[in-house]
Protein backbone atom coordinates (compact mmCIF):
# COMPACT_ATOMS: atom_id res chain seq x y z
CA UNK A 1 0.00 0.00 0.00
CA UNK A 2 2.84 2.35 0.89
CA UNK A 3 4.61 1.64 -2.44
CA UNK A 4 1.47 2.44 -4.43
CA UNK A 5 1.08 5.72 -2.54
CA UNK A 6 4.64 6.84 -3.27
CA UNK A 7 4.21 5.88 -6.95
CA UNK A 8 1.04 7.95 -7.11
CA UNK A 9 2.82 10.96 -5.62
CA UNK A 10 5.73 10.62 -8.09
CA UNK A 11 3.39 10.47 -11.09
CA UNK A 12 1.53 13.53 -9.87
CA UNK A 13 4.79 15.44 -9.46
CA UNK A 14 5.95 14.46 -12.98
CA UNK A 15 3.27 16.55 -14.72
CA UNK A 16 5.00 19.90 -15.31
CA UNK A 17 1.77 21.70 -16.38
CA UNK A 18 -0.47 20.22 -13.71
CA UNK A 19 -1.84 22.44 -11.00
CA UNK A 20 -1.01 21.99 -7.40
CA UNK A 21 -2.98 19.11 -5.96
CA UNK A 22 -3.47 18.38 -2.30
CA UNK A 23 -3.57 14.68 -1.35
CA UNK A 24 -4.62 13.33 2.04
CA UNK A 25 -2.35 10.75 3.65
CA UNK A 26 -2.88 8.86 6.89
CA UNK A 27 0.06 8.00 9.17
CA UNK A 28 0.20 5.57 12.11
CA UNK A 29 2.72 3.55 14.18
CA UNK A 30 2.11 -0.14 14.87
CA UNK A 31 2.84 -2.05 18.10
CA UNK A 32 6.44 -2.79 16.92
CA UNK A 33 7.24 0.90 16.54
CA UNK A 34 7.18 0.84 12.69
CA UNK A 35 5.60 3.88 10.98
CA UNK A 36 3.11 3.27 8.14
CA UNK A 37 1.43 5.55 5.54
CA UNK A 38 -1.77 5.01 3.57
CA UNK A 39 -4.05 6.89 1.20
CA UNK A 40 -7.02 5.29 2.95
CA UNK A 41 -8.17 6.21 6.46
CA UNK A 42 -7.10 3.74 9.12
CA UNK A 43 -8.48 3.64 12.69
CA UNK A 44 -6.08 5.47 14.98
CA UNK A 45 -4.10 7.08 12.09
CA UNK A 46 -3.25 10.79 11.92
CA UNK A 47 -4.19 12.72 8.76
CA UNK A 48 -1.45 14.68 6.98
CA UNK A 49 -1.56 16.69 3.75
CA UNK A 50 0.96 16.27 0.90
CA UNK A 51 1.08 18.76 -2.03
CA UNK A 52 2.40 17.71 -5.48
CA UNK A 53 2.81 19.46 -8.84
CA UNK A 54 4.30 22.84 -9.94
CA UNK A 55 3.24 25.43 -7.43
CA UNK A 56 4.97 28.78 -8.13
CA UNK A 57 5.49 31.08 -5.19
CA UNK A 58 3.58 28.94 -2.73
CA UNK A 59 6.21 26.36 -1.68
CA UNK A 60 9.85 25.49 -2.29
CA UNK A 61 10.68 23.60 -5.45
CA UNK A 62 11.83 20.50 -3.51
CA UNK A 63 8.68 19.57 -1.64
CA UNK A 64 9.38 17.51 1.51
CA UNK A 65 7.76 14.06 1.53
CA UNK A 66 7.94 12.18 4.84
CA UNK A 67 10.13 9.11 4.43
CA UNK A 68 9.13 5.75 5.87
CA UNK A 69 10.42 5.02 9.33
CA UNK A 70 13.60 2.95 9.00
CA UNK A 71 13.51 1.56 12.52
CA UNK A 72 15.79 -1.38 12.85
CA UNK A 73 14.42 -4.76 13.71
CA UNK A 74 15.24 -6.21 17.13
CA UNK A 75 18.66 -7.80 17.42
CA UNK A 76 18.82 -11.49 16.66
CA UNK A 77 18.65 -13.23 20.02
CA UNK A 78 19.56 -16.58 18.50
CA UNK A 79 17.41 -19.51 17.49
CA UNK A 80 15.68 -21.72 19.99
CA UNK A 81 17.83 -24.85 19.86
CA UNK A 82 15.68 -27.93 20.31
CA UNK A 83 16.69 -31.41 21.41
CA UNK A 84 20.10 -30.19 22.58
CA UNK A 85 21.63 -33.09 24.51
CA UNK A 86 24.57 -35.49 24.81
CA UNK A 87 23.65 -39.00 23.65
CA UNK A 88 27.11 -40.56 24.15
CA UNK A 89 28.38 -41.39 26.71
CA UNK A 90 25.28 -42.46 28.54
CA UNK A 91 24.63 -41.63 32.17
CA UNK A 92 26.80 -43.72 34.55
CA UNK A 93 28.49 -45.51 31.64
CA UNK A 94 31.86 -47.17 32.43
CA UNK A 95 34.83 -47.19 30.03
CA UNK A 96 37.17 -50.09 30.89
CA UNK A 97 40.69 -50.44 29.47
CA UNK A 98 40.19 -47.80 26.73
CA UNK A 99 43.49 -46.00 27.47
CA UNK A 100 41.49 -42.95 28.53
CA UNK A 101 39.63 -42.58 25.21
CA UNK A 102 35.96 -41.58 25.62
CA UNK A 103 33.69 -41.00 22.60
CA UNK A 104 31.25 -38.06 22.80
CA UNK A 105 28.27 -37.44 20.52
CA UNK A 106 26.08 -34.32 20.65
CA UNK A 107 22.61 -33.84 19.16
CA UNK A 108 21.30 -30.32 18.46
CA UNK A 109 18.40 -29.03 16.33
CA UNK A 110 18.57 -26.88 14.26
CA UNK A 111 22.23 -26.86 13.27
CA UNK A 112 24.42 -24.31 15.03
CA UNK A 113 24.39 -20.93 13.28
CA UNK A 114 27.61 -19.53 11.83
CA UNK A 115 27.77 -16.70 14.38
CA UNK A 116 27.34 -19.14 17.31
CA UNK A 117 29.85 -21.57 18.80
CA UNK A 118 29.30 -25.10 20.14
CA UNK A 119 31.53 -25.88 23.13
CA UNK A 120 32.35 -29.18 24.87
CA UNK A 121 33.11 -29.17 28.60
CA UNK A 122 34.83 -31.92 30.63
CA UNK A 123 34.37 -31.60 34.39
CA UNK A 124 33.17 -28.02 33.84
CA UNK A 125 36.24 -26.94 31.82
CA UNK A 126 36.21 -26.23 28.07
CA UNK A 127 37.95 -28.95 26.04
CA UNK A 128 40.95 -27.48 24.22
CA UNK A 129 41.27 -28.34 20.54
CA UNK A 130 37.57 -29.13 20.14
CA UNK A 131 36.70 -28.62 16.42
CA UNK A 132 34.35 -25.72 15.78
CA UNK A 133 30.71 -26.82 16.06
CA UNK A 134 31.64 -30.52 15.85
CA UNK A 135 28.98 -32.91 17.09
CA UNK A 136 31.23 -36.00 17.45
CA UNK A 137 34.55 -36.04 19.26
CA UNK A 138 36.88 -38.47 21.05
CA UNK A 139 38.24 -37.32 24.39
CA UNK A 140 41.77 -38.65 24.90
CA UNK A 141 43.86 -39.12 28.02
CA UNK A 142 40.91 -39.01 30.42
CA UNK A 143 42.29 -40.14 33.81
CA UNK A 144 40.82 -42.92 35.88
CA UNK A 145 37.83 -42.03 38.02
CA UNK A 146 34.43 -40.40 37.69
CA UNK A 147 33.94 -37.46 35.30
CA UNK A 148 31.16 -35.34 33.80
CA UNK A 149 30.68 -33.96 30.29
CA UNK A 150 28.32 -31.24 28.99
CA UNK A 151 27.99 -28.81 26.07
CA UNK A 152 27.00 -25.17 25.56
CA UNK A 153 26.24 -22.77 22.71
CA UNK A 154 27.62 -19.22 22.97
CA UNK A 155 27.02 -16.08 20.89
CA UNK A 156 29.56 -13.64 19.43
CA UNK A 157 30.15 -12.11 22.88
CA UNK A 158 30.72 -15.46 24.58
CA UNK A 159 27.38 -15.44 26.40
CA UNK A 160 25.77 -18.86 26.87
CA UNK A 161 22.45 -19.09 25.04
CA UNK A 162 21.89 -22.88 25.29
CA UNK A 163 23.17 -25.64 27.56
CA UNK A 164 22.83 -29.44 27.83
CA UNK A 165 22.49 -31.45 30.99
CA UNK A 166 25.59 -32.97 32.59
CA UNK A 167 26.34 -36.67 31.89
CA UNK A 168 28.43 -38.62 34.42
CA UNK A 169 30.70 -41.50 33.36
CA UNK A 170 33.58 -43.54 34.82
CA UNK A 171 36.97 -44.51 33.38
CA UNK A 172 38.51 -47.76 34.67
CA UNK A 173 42.00 -48.85 33.68
CA UNK A 174 43.97 -51.86 34.92
CA UNK A 175 47.50 -51.23 36.21
CA UNK A 176 50.34 -53.13 37.86
CA UNK A 177 50.15 -50.90 40.93
CA UNK A 178 46.41 -51.51 41.33
CA UNK A 179 45.59 -54.87 39.75
CA UNK A 180 41.93 -55.79 39.42
CA UNK A 181 40.41 -58.07 42.02
CA UNK A 182 37.33 -60.21 41.96
CA UNK A 183 36.06 -63.72 42.60
CA UNK A 184 37.31 -64.96 39.22
CA UNK A 185 40.78 -63.43 39.73
CA UNK A 186 41.50 -64.64 43.27
CA UNK A 187 43.85 -67.64 43.63
CA UNK A 188 42.29 -70.88 44.88
CA UNK A 189 42.69 -71.58 48.61
CA UNK A 190 45.69 -73.64 49.68
CA UNK A 191 44.96 -77.27 50.66
CA UNK A 192 44.99 -77.97 54.38
CA UNK A 193 46.96 -80.81 55.93
CA UNK A 194 45.02 -83.74 57.29
CA UNK A 195 45.42 -84.32 61.02
CA UNK A 196 44.53 -87.21 63.29
CA UNK A 197 43.77 -85.09 66.34
CA UNK A 198 40.12 -85.99 66.19
CA UNK A 199 40.61 -89.62 65.21
CA UNK A 200 38.39 -92.00 67.18
CA UNK A 201 40.42 -94.29 69.49
CA UNK A 202 39.87 -98.01 69.03
CA UNK A 203 41.78 -99.14 72.20
CA UNK A 204 41.72 -97.89 75.76
CA UNK A 205 45.02 -96.15 76.65
CA UNK A 206 46.80 -97.05 79.83
CA UNK A 207 46.87 -94.85 82.88
CA UNK A 208 50.51 -94.09 82.34
CA UNK A 209 49.90 -93.06 78.73
CA UNK A 210 47.11 -90.73 79.80
CA UNK A 211 49.20 -89.22 82.62
CA UNK A 212 52.38 -88.94 80.65
CA UNK A 213 54.40 -91.16 82.96
CA UNK A 214 53.45 -89.22 86.07
CA UNK A 215 53.31 -91.11 89.43
CA UNK A 216 49.96 -92.68 90.24
CA UNK A 217 47.49 -90.97 92.56
CA UNK A 218 46.63 -92.46 95.91
CA UNK A 219 42.84 -92.65 95.91
CA UNK A 220 42.78 -92.39 99.70
CA UNK A 221 44.69 -89.14 99.89
CA UNK A 222 44.24 -87.98 96.29
CA UNK A 223 47.97 -87.32 96.33
CA UNK A 224 50.69 -88.74 94.17
CA UNK A 225 52.13 -91.91 95.60
CA UNK A 226 55.69 -91.32 96.62
CA UNK A 227 57.74 -94.29 95.72
CA UNK A 228 60.60 -94.96 98.04
CA UNK A 229 63.87 -95.61 96.35
CA UNK A 230 65.00 -99.14 96.35
CA UNK A 231 67.46 -99.90 99.25
CA UNK A 232 71.04 -99.98 98.28
CA UNK A 233 72.65 -103.35 98.56
CA UNK A 234 74.88 -103.77 101.59
CA UNK A 235 78.54 -104.09 101.09
CA UNK A 236 79.98 -107.36 102.21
Amino acid sequence: MRTALLTLIALAAAGSSAAAVASDVWKWVDEKGVTHYSDQPVPGAAKIEVRTGNVVGTQPQNTFIPAPDTATTPADAGPIYRNFQIVRPQEQQAFINTAGVVGVEIVIEPFVKQQHTLNLLLDGQAVQGFPRNAQSYDLKGVPRGTHSVSATVTDQNGAVIARTGSVTFTVRQESIAQPPVGPSLRPPPKPTKKTTANKVLTTQPTYGALNGGRPPIDPATNLPVVQKPAPKPKKP
